[in-house]
């Protein structure tokens, strides 16, 4: 649908907001743009924040005290806000989604809605069929990460706390061809020439660093790079050293907060709230490390504004596995994601992990929100995911099942990878080449459907499906070695998976969000679980997308680089697997699969369809899918079914 502009040149309209709203934390939005655009009007703009580093809702965020402050004695911040109100308040569902983005960008108009950004300035993002407007939803984006570019999408702007302290940056060596080492930093050293910053090596994700001498390596004129004119080879190399100015990280966390707040609380004639009824609830909206920061946020408990009202009435943490982030401590890192893509020993997958710890804080402040958590294979493989629903000993001893909150569903998509692939099928990307098909299970109908489960339940209208996912007492839930993978020899299963390792920063990184051990001490690992599987090699229990009910291939969580890391225990990182049934019984038995041929499996392309129909019936039934996507899962089946078996 071509946009009419409406009123478009700089900044069109800065609304300064009265004395009803001098309690919130939203000072003002800075509107830049109005634009028609269907059943809703999109709005652009930058949401001004002040906070009080007094008030006890706002001291968890780590060096808010220590930054500059207004003459109201208050630290500033922005964000930029990407908005669309729905203008007949009839067709508003009176629930705003609010997408915290990652790294700048939207994941929800990719996953539910089919979008394809191409150019990430707001006013180009693409929406895909805009399932999210068509249902009446108003819709939101907000910028929280400090390090995003303009050129990445949505940015936000923190405060700066005037302290220094230690750094330890890291470098993943993966190309044995490169003679020398260079690398950017994230921080600059503010003193490139100190003798007491350090760089080692390591081959091994499990080994401890080796020291490389002083004089064999240098930091860049500007203190923003390190040099070393010969490399040791593929490994781990890691810079300590001191910086200065650190970002107040932990902002970007009361951004959500005080912007769902404004939403629920504001006046009725303030900016963005011109239509009230469409704000009743809100519900918060994270993918991946977007998700891992809704986790945190949860957990260090800004699901309450300053005036402790709850803010989010439910929540979707989808694909964050047992993690949290590097969001709110001294010299975060934010973009770092676990050891699985190596982002080496970062205060990523770190306790608590199971709903009981994680919502404390929520709980004390009666402000717990109903919480859908989705998890694909890959969050078990590469995210921990095992350790958000089970309990073990400091030692690893004693592993058992731990239930969720009564206010927490959990749905597994067995079969389903972190990152998709493309369709047809690949086995590369820009950067890498896997030893199989990448996983291109799509999670776009059974994710669409969730939302409105969530919805109708922090509506009180209706519960949610029961939550789906494996168990220890099930025996659906195992150790590696003893996943029953058939022996298919074009889909060899790994002897490895990524570590996670008890950490130890320092004693006040716990009390203080400040770093003083790096890298950390590690201690025992985790003992991480993995779904077990069919016959097929496909993960048993969970809520089956169609086409992984009624399968043309194995479809895995995990796949493996063409040159494998396994010193470095990494796999594939986000991506997953995919490897076609052998489309004959001669070919089959040819070639040794024990896995059925698809010509054993089905008659033709219409049992096949046939098959697909009534496994989308069944999810509908169950309220997995919504009856009007159940065409478009039949195109898409069609689709694979020309692809795979056809050419």
């Amino acid at each position: 649908m071509p946009i009419r502009r409406s009123l478009i040149c700089g900044f069109l309209l800065v609304v300064l907001l009265g004395a009803q709203l001098a309690v919130a934390e939203v000072v003002r939005i800075d509107v830049r743009r109005r634009d028609d655009f269907g059943t809703h009007e999109r709005i652009i703009g930058r949401v001004r924040f002040a906070v009080d580093p007094n008030l006890p809702a706002n001291r968890g965020i780590v060096d808010l005290a220590l930054a500059p402050k207004n003459s109201d004695g208050k630290v500033e911040f922005s964000s930029d806000v990407l908005f669309f109100r729905p203008k007949d308040p009839a067709k508003a569902r009176g629930t705003v989604f609010l997408e915290a983005v990652n790294v700048g960008r939207d994941q929800s108009l990719v996953i539910m809605s089919g979008a394809v950004q191409r150019d990430m300035a707001p006013e180009s993002w693409n929406l895909g069929d805009r399932f999210l407007l068509d249902q009446g939803f108003t819709v939101a984006f907000l910028g929280w990460q400090f390090d995003v570019r303009r050129d990445q999408g949505l940015t936000f702007e923190a405060a700066y706390a005037p302290v220094d302290g230690l750094v330890r940056d890291t470098f993943v060596e993966t190309d044995p061809s490169e003679p020398d080492v260079l690398f950017s930093l994230r921080y600059c050293s503010y003193a490139p020439g100190r003798p007491e910053a350090t760089l080692s090596y390591r081959k091994r994700m499990d080994e401890a660093p080796r020291p490389v001498p002083r004089d064999a390596w240098r930091f860049g004129d500007d203190g923003c790079s390190v040099y070393m004119a010969k490399s040791s080879g593929i490994g781990i190399y890691e810079v300590i050293y001191q910086a200065k100015e650190s970002p107040v990280a932990g902002l970007g966390m009361a951004a959500l907060r005080d912007f769902a707040s404004y939403l629920r609380f504001g006046a009725s004639d303030a900016v963005l709230r011109e239509t009230p009824g469409a704000l009743q609830r809100v519900i918060g909206y994270g993918y991946s490390q977007s998700a891992r920061l809704l986790r945190e946020l949860v957990r260090d408990g800004f699901t309450a504004d300053e005036r402790g009202r709850q803010v989010f009435d439910g929540m979707m943490i989808l694909s964050a596995g047992a993690g949290v982030g590097s969001f709110n401590h001294r010299f975060a890192m934010p973009e770092q994601s676990g050891n699985s893509v190596m982002s080496v020993l970062r205060p990523v997958d770190i306790p608590p992990f199971n709903d009981e710890e994680l919502l404390a804080k929520a709980q004390t402040a009666r402000a717990v929100p109903k919480i859908f958590y989705t998890f694909t294979s890959t969050d078990y493989w590469s995210r921990a995911g095992s350790l958000v629903t089970t309990s073990q000993s400091e030692t690893g001893a004693g592993l058992k099942d731990e239930p969720l909150a009564q206010t927490s569903r959990l749905y597994f998509l067995p079969g389903t990878a972190g990152t998709p692939g493309p369709l047809p099928l690949a086995k590369r990307t820009l950067y890498e080449s896997f030893q199989h098909f990448m996983n291109f299970s799509q999670q776009r109908w059974v994710q669409r459907a969730l939302l409105i489960d969530l919805d109708a339940w922090v509506r009180n209208e209706s519960a949610p499906p029961p939550s789906q996912y494996p168990t220890i007492a099930k025996r659906e839930l195992v150790p590696l070695a003893d996943v029953q993978f058939p022996k298919a020899p074009q889909y060899t299963f790994p002897t490895f998976m990524p570590i996670v390792w008890r950490m130890n920063f320092g004693s006040t990184f716990r009390t203080a969000g400040v770093i003083s051990v790096e890298p950390p001490s590690t201690g025992v690992p985790y003992r991480l679980l993995v779904p077990q599987v069919t016959s097929d090699g496909i993960d048993v229990d969970g809520v089956r997308l169609p086409e992984v009910a009624v399968p043309l291939g194995t479809y895995t969580g995990w796949n493996q680089t063409v040159f494998e890391y396994k010193d470095l225990r990494y796999l594939s990182g986000l991506v997953g697997g995919f490897e076609p049934f052998a489309r004959t019984t001669a070919v089959r038995a040819a070639t040794g699969d024990p896995r059925p041929s698809i010509a054993e499996r089905y008659s033709s392309k219409e049992d096949y369809l046939a098959k697909i129909q009534r496994a989308a019936d069944d999810l509908a039934r169950q309220r997995f899918l919504l009856r009007d996507d159940i065409p478009f899962v039949l195109q898409r089946a069609e689709a694979m079914w020309n692809v795979i078996v056809e050419q």
